[in-house]
């Protein structure tokens, strides 16, 4: 009888951290392995171990997507439309087929079909070399009749009127009694329009894929981040442009970040596996840094709107909002987010006032943590205002009105480590030198994302997320899923949830992930990998450790449950053996066990997301207007930690891409052309070291009960609080908030202008 269909058994796990440790009740499938609590020994996990495929980078010997070649390979590439808005009315193939060296070419846009922005694909080619497949592009006659286009969505149809200081003139609609009344009673309100611009995802590895048949068996090498959607995606292309297709394999073992572009085959991976079929050879198509910029999505645009209030205690007592998105052609997912847990006693309306507006440009792909780093920005700035106004500190502002107790803890540790009240004085201490060119600021941030995970069944019966563990005779030990690692970490995940299970040392587990040929994960998004695969890990080690301890009770002559696993032997009593002389009891065939995923537990979960805090420094050139980011500490938690390397590296990623969002990165449109004009690292300006100050990382480690290792995600909710910590620094700088992102030197000195500064 298959596990599920037993009634789970009831057991008593210690969940928490710290000092706030509760015994709680869940309901545990039977057949899973033991879950850990907060009262659980661990030594690889949570370690310091280094990266699993650490060295494999740093050698070069990874290979990427770009590094895969094949005898008889051809290059590729994609003729991309010069207009922002028309119809395509010709399109001649003909003189392209007919150069010599040219193997295919092949029409990606239909004559009559529209074209929705530049840069949208028309027709690719393959060839021996680029230069050969540019040559043949330029051959290309593509003819167009082109329409009037919009690429700034402030000019959509939809938008909102803003005057001359970039404030929204319409007036709010109407708020309902509740929301009026608390707004009448405040002590203090205050209203704000808040602005940000378009960011390119810019992952250091650009989209690209490697297609190979091998009769009607297509292979595919491709930097994706959904190894099991993009197999399922490209299969029904092929399908349905009349190809026998009887498999499809995805191979994406090493992936240079996506954070959310990377989720769809797109026109590339398509274009490059129909002309492999065409030319009968391999073919290679990776996409130049500008059309990475300019036609693999972003993260939209918004404009936002807040007006909050306070009472005389300092709780937050009415808050209202009205958003716009900034989206591409396709008119969506340009929504925002706000850090509701500030929000608990606050009056609020009740319909959601949200516009998406559409123009004439690459449409919005979700981006490491979607709506949240401009929303939290907009919502956190304007908290900052309220406490500013009220004569409040911000941060204690935050502790009355966040009544959730792990990120509670996160301020209190947050400001001791970072100095908070010493910092505040010390620059409101520099303030009072009205000559002073440089000044000082210090702001903080809430973070937070609510993913734990799942199954992977859907509402289906099939199988849901898998893993394998395999134990060979000689003592190595594979762990391998399909799912991808795209630079986060996941590879160090398998490797020590494997090497904590049986007792090793990591350097013993050699982690294979992103082949479609191993069971089955879900797509690297919304912080899902590891909070849904982890415990899969886990227990197919599980499930191997109990068949290697029966090979050892034999040997040993004592009963297989009496063994334990620990420091590289297996022990039972004063009778032990070394886990490689265990393995030598396997045989030629290795022990090889799937772990299933089981839902997570039924109970009372301590926390059912992930919790965060951040604070910065920075330093503003009242002369120049220029923000120089001084420090910056992030205290973050993600269930209890599985790689500690991995997930400070995650953290401080998201810093150093708050920095980014905060201070540099926009996309610029040209409004007659509709080109991007800063479609390279030269102009669209990404941080670099010089930009990135002394940063900590602070894991805390919390056993939240909602799977056998409590593992939860970390990629999106550090990103959400960075950019909105930076901006209420500079607004404690300056005393006047710079509301619109980035914050370049020209908004800075109009603010101390607006403030009355020099």
């Amino acid at each position: 009888m298959n596990s599920r269909d037993r009634t789970p058994p009831e057991k008593e796990l210690k969940v928490g951290f710290g000092s706030l440790i509760e015994t709680r009740t869940f309901e545990v499938p039977a057949g899973d392995a033991p879950p850990w609590d907060a009262t659980t020994k661990l030594s690889v996990v949570g370690s310091d171990a280094d990266r699993a495929d650490g060295r494999d980078k740093a050698s070069g010997r990874a290979k990427y997507t770009h590094d895969i070649a094949f005898p008889g390979m051809l290059q590729a590439a994609i003729l991309r439309a010069p207009i922002a808005r028309g119809l395509l009315q010709n399109l001649d193939l003909e003189k392209a087929r007919s150069m010599p060296g040219v193997a295919a070419v092949i029409a990606l846009k239909e004559v009559g079909k529209r074209v929705r922005f530049v840069g949208d694909e028309i027709a690719a080619v393959a060839a021996p070399t680029l230069d050969l497949c540019r040559d043949a592009l330029e051959a290309i006659v593509a003819e167009y009749a082109q329409e009037g286009h919009t690429v700034d969505f402030l000019f959509a149809d939809g938008a909102p009127v803003l005057d001359e200081q970039g404030d929204i003139t319409d007036p709010w609609p109407d708020a309902g009694e509740e929301l009026t009344a608390a707004f009448a009673k405040a002590k203090t309100t205050v209203t704000g329009t808040y602005r940000t611009e378009v960011q390119t995802h810019a992952s250091m590895e650009s989209h690209g894929a490697v297609a190979k048949w091998t009769d009607a068996d297509l292979d595919v090498y491709m930097s994706t981040q959904a190894t099991f959607g993009v197999r399922g995606e490209l299969s029904q292309a092929m399908r349905a442009a009349g190809l026998q297709c009887k498999s499809v394999t995805i191979h994406a073992e090493f992936v240079g970040g996506g954070f959310g572009s990377k989720f769809t085959a797109g026109a590339e991976g398509r274009a490059v596996a129909l002309l492999a079929h065409a030319a009968n050879a391999p073919v290679k198509l990776v996409l130049n840094r500008f059309e990475e910029h300019t036609c693999t999505g972003n993260r939209p645009a918004a404009l936002m709107q807040f007006r909050a209030a306070v009472d005389e205690q300092g709780a937050i007592i009415a808050w209202d909002q009205r958003s716009w998105g900034g989206c591409g052609h396709n008119g969506q997912g340009g929504g925002i987010a706000i850090p509701d847990h500030l929000l608990a006693k606050a009056a609020r309306r009740r319909e959601r006032a949200h516009q998406d507006l559409a123009t004439d440009a690459d449409p919005a792909r979700p981006m490491r943590a979607p709506a949240h780093p401009q929303g939290f920005f907009g919502a956190e700035l304007c908290i900052d205002e309220l406490a500013a106004a009220a004569g409040i500190d911000p941060l204690a502002l935050r502790k009355q009105n966040d009544a959730q107790p792990l990120r509670l803890q996160q301020y209190e540790l947050g400001a001791e480590r970072f100095g908070w009240e010493q910092a505040r004085a010390a620059a409101a201490e520099a303030k009072q030198d009205q000559h002073a060119r440089y000044l000082r600021g210090v702001g903080c941030a809430s973070a937070r994302w609510g993913n734990l995970g799942n199954d992977g069944r859907g509402r289906g019966d099939g199988p849901g997320h898998g893993a394998v563990c395999r134990i060979h005779q000689d003592g190595s030990v594979e762990a391998r899923s399909g799912a991808q690692d795209v630079g986060t970490g996941f590879k160090s995940v398998l490797t020590n949830l494997t090497a904590e299970e049986l007792g090793i040392r990591a350097e013993q587990v050699r982690a294979t992930a992103g082949h479609t040929t191993d069971p089955s994960g879900p797509a690297a998004g919304g912080s899902t990998t590891t909070a849904s695969l982890a415990p899969v890990i886990r227990h197919a080690a599980f499930l191997c450790k109990q068949e290697l301890a029966k090979k050892a009770a034999e040997h040993l002559g004592v009963a297989a449950d009496s063994i334990v696993f620990a420091a590289g032997r297996l022990s039972a009593g004063d009778t032990s053996m070394s886990f490689g002389d265990a393995c030598k009891l396997i045989g030629p065939n290795p022990i090889e066990m799937r772990g299933e995923r089981f839902p997570n537990y039924k109970g009372k979960v301590f926390e059912r997301g992930v919790c965060g805090a951040q604070f910065a420094e920075v330093e503003v050139d009242t002369w120049t207007g220029i923000v120089r980011v001084l420090r910056m500490l992030a205290i973050q938690d993600c269930g209890i930690v599985v790689a500690q390397k991995p997930a400070e590296s995650q953290v401080l990623g998201a810093m150093i891409q708050g920095i980014g969002f905060a201070l540099h990165e926009q996309r610029i449109l040209d409004r007659q052309s509709g080109r991007m004009l800063n479609g390279d690292f030269l102009r669209y300006k990404v941080p670099g070291a010089l930009d990135v100050p002394p940063m900590e990382v602070i894991m805390q480690s919390v056993a939240n009960g909602h799977s056998n290792c409590s593992a939860a995600g970390l990629g999106e909710a550090p990103t959400c609080a960075s950019a909105a910590a930076i901006a209420n620094a500079v607004f404690h700088a300056i005393g006047h908030p710079v509301r619109r992102l980035p914050i370049t030197p020209d908004k800075v000195l109009a603010a101390l202008h607006q403030r009355g500064g020099k």
